[in-house]
């Protein structure tokens, strides 16, 4: 009985401090509550002091016998408000592998832009290295497109004035069409079809011209070009060339003039002009030859202005003169045919412009 009255005490004893360390154990463990409520905490003795510690994003200041506020590196929000949870939940990102298939996708697109890279960089150096010996083969070249005054071209001009001081027979001196402008405006209009031609293939400035069509019986091949008062308004090409001139002053009579220079002056600048109105008619007007035009062997009329002479001086055998029988020189004629001074020309003036 005593033994037992005096175990009773110790059994309270024990008792009464586990009950006091389980009541400062559910204080404690109150604080954790699922609703989030907070119980009151007892007045804070004057002894017991205030321990807080600065954070670099400043969060609400605390005590140690207060529990920090929840935070989540979920909650964590962007510049523009999202949070890592929308990832996080994302359907295809929470599916088994999500983030190892970002990550693997992520790889193969950074090794598809590095490899195109890559090869982009050796196929232009391959390109700017290439060997000469590759670079000078032989290939077949098209020749360069040379633009105006080459091309094939119909001057349209008219018969401005005729001289016959070379021979003391003036019938035996003749200029086609035998009209002057000043008897016949419209019947005195001469075509001259000639083409200019680059003497070195692609060169823009060694031309040459020739005759595309035996007009008036004038033929000359590869005539050299000649470029005066370039930039200037009466810019022009010039030649001059040797013909032999032919006239028939009588059926069975046939007059040779040999040594006859053939000159010429196309303009580059200088527009045509005409003052009959029924000659200008039968002359379409033409705009300036295209710049790029190659020379096709097409025809065009040449758009500016041109002046022809043809011209010889007196002398000896200026003219000479054959009589004729069906068609073949049979007879030399001299009789009334004297010789005029060096001086004394014969010419053929052709214009386009008045």
């Amino acid at each position: 009985m005593d033994s037992a009255d005096r175990s009773l005490p110790r059994h309270s004893k024990n008792g009464a401090k586990r009950s006091r360390a389980s009541s400062v154990v559910d204080a404690r463990l109150s604080v954790i509550a699922e609703d989030g409520a907070v119980p009151p905490l007892p007045e804070k003795s004057r002894n017991n002091r205030t321990f807080s510690r600065g954070w670099a994003f400043n969060p609400p200041r605390h005590s140690f016998e207060e529990s920090p506020p929840n935070y989540s590196f979920w909650d964590v929000t962007g510049p523009k408000g999202e949070k890592l949870t929308d990832v996080r939940n994302n359907k295809y990102i929470a599916q088994r592998g999500g983030w190892r298939r970002i990550c693997l996708i992520f790889f193969v697109v950074l090794a598809m832009t590095l490899a195109l890279a890559i090869g982009l960089g050796v196929g232009l150096h391959k390109k700017h290295t290439s060997s000469p010996t590759a670079s000078a083969a032989p290939t077949s070249t098209p020749t360069p497109i040379v633009g105006f005054p080459v091309g094939s071209y119909r001057f349209d001009t008219y018969l401005e004035s005729v001289s016959t001081n070379c021979t003391s027979n003036a019938t035996t001196w003749r200029c086609p069409p035998y009209h002057t402008y000043d008897t016949s405006g419209s019947q005195s209009q001469a075509l001259f079809n000639w083409a200019i031609s680059p003497s070195v293939p692609g060169s823009p400035t060694n031309l040459s011209i020739s005759s595309s069509s035996k007009v008036f019986a004038i033929a000359f091949t590869n005539a050299s070009l000649e470029l005066v008062d370039q930039n200037l308004r009466t810019e022009r090409y010039t030649f001059s060339v040797p013909i032999n001139q032919t006239s028939n002053p009588l059926n069975n009579v046939q007059c040779y003039f040999n040594g006859t220079t053939l000159k010429a002056s196309m303009y580059t600048k200088l527009k045509q002009v005409y003052s009959d109105t029924s000659y200008s008619s039968t002359v379409s007007s033409a705009a300036p030859a295209s710049t790029g035009s190659a020379y096709s062997g097409g025809q065009q009329l040449w758009p500016y202005a041109v002046e022809i002479t043809q011209s010889i001086g007196g002398g000896a055998g200026v003219p000479d003169c054959y009589r004729l029988e069906d068609g073949n020189p049979v007879e030399h004629l001299t009789q009334g045919l004297e010789t005029e001074a060096p001086d004394d020309v014969c010419s053929c003036f052709y214009k386009n412009i008045v």
